[in-house]
């Protein structure tokens, strides 16, 4: 679930260095780096919940950690156009999927025995880490977009339906 947390948060924020206007070519080349790595997380975290357990644990890590520089120097490249909300979501969402990385690789490595399959998930524990995710994704994914959105002087446009 973290995963897709920070997939989600990760991709919103690639798409947004490369579609600002202004945006130089190191901003737009992070941002299709960051789409890239957020599509990834998104199709990891799938993966993972379907088999059960973790799958590719060493190219989760190291994405992880990809991930984390990423969303790092998306906020110094393109800083007026990045929501620093979205990137401390995105970066604890990717410590979350490391740290769980790192220590299922350690156990893994210190067990005699074959890599063990981790047990089902609870509906009730399935809510509870969706409702998390949603607290923490939702509000960063909406500062995302405020940020791009975010004129010169300093105001978001606001849509209205009125016909005027």
């Amino acid at each position: 679930m973290s995963a897709w947390g920070a997939g989600l948060i990760t991709a919103a924020l690639g798409a947004g260095a490369i579609i600002t206007t202004g945006s130089g070519v190191a901003a737009r080349g992070l941002g299709v780096g960051a789409v890239v790595l957020g599509l990834a997380a998104l199709v990891w975290g799938a993966a993972v919940l379907s088999a059960g357990r973790l799958v590719t644990p060493r190219a989760a890590l190291a994405g992880s950690l990809v991930s984390l520089f990423t969303v790092f120097a998306l906020m110094f490249a393109a800083s007026a156009r990045t929501s620093i909300v979205a990137v401390a979501a995105a970066s604890f969402l990717l410590v979350v999927v490391g740290a769980t990385t790192a220590v299922h690789l350690r156990r893994q490595r210190r067990a005699a025995a074959p890599e063990r399959t981790a047990k089902p998930m609870s509906v009730i524990g399935l809510l509870v880490a969706a409702a998390v995710i949603a607290v923490v994704v939702t509000p960063a994914l909406g500062a995302t977009q405020n940020a791009v959105l975010l004129r010169d002087d300093g105001t978001v446009p606001v849509i209205t339906h009125e016909g005027h």
